[in-house]
């Protein structure tokens, strides 16, 4: 994660940028690149698409950096215009899900099973990490986001929620009901190794 001493510099690459130094906007390309590259990608699951959405964040930096006020927050700025692009190429795609009523939500899903006992080699197979990757798509997209940036990109929860525009305590709650959801979604697929140990 970003370091104090990195938004400090940060702040000097970007009064740098606002007085039209193109080494300070290429030393933020290089910082940033991968980061915004996975974020998008984990959002889109769409390389093209990832590609895309980072030259548009760094074009959207160019156009309209004169708009952040503090330069400290550059990076919860970068990630809400990576997010901001990324809904908009699902929306666009008509790849997400409504999400309306997301927070009225009162049930919550059960999650009775345990597959914190098998062994590292089904936790850890392929087969698993693709199971896992399709149920995190599956999530809804406000679950689904969250969880990424907590659980998959090791954001805190004060970052993820100054970058989604989100109270902490929004976050933590669509946090939580993600993962039971990534739970009760695993536990299928898991619980077959525990009823069958020598496989299917």
């Amino acid at each position: 994660m970003i370091k104090q001493k990195d938004k400090s510099s940060d702040a000097l690459l970007v009064s740098g940028i606002k007085q039209g130094e193109s080494q300070a906007m290429e030393e933020i390309v290089r910082r940033y690149s991968n980061k915004v590259y996975n974020l998008a990608f984990h959002l889109t699951r769409d390389q093209s698409a990832a590609e895309e959405i980072m030259q548009e964040v760094f074009l959207t930096i160019i156009a309209k950096i004169h708009t952040l006020t503090n330069n400290a927050f550059f990076s919860t700025w970068l990630y809400r215009v990576t997010t901001n692009a990324a809904y908009g190429f699902l929306r666009k795609e008509k790849k997400h899900a409504d999400q309306s009523n997301i927070d009225d939500m009162n049930e919550e899903p059960s999650a009775d099973y345990d597959w914190s006992t098998l062994p590292d080699d089904i936790l850890l197979s392929e087969e698993s990490r693709e199971v896992l990757r399709s149920s995190i798509d599956s999530l809804p997209e406000t679950m689904r986001t969250v969880v990424i940036m907590k659980d998959i990109e090791g954001f805190k929860n004060e970052e993820i929620a100054q970058a989604l525009g989100l109270s902490v305590p929004a976050v933590k709650s669509r946090l939580h009901r993600g993962r039971l959801l990534l739970r009760e979604g695993l536990s299928g697929y898991f619980r077959k190794y525990s009823d069958n140990p020598g496989g299917l």
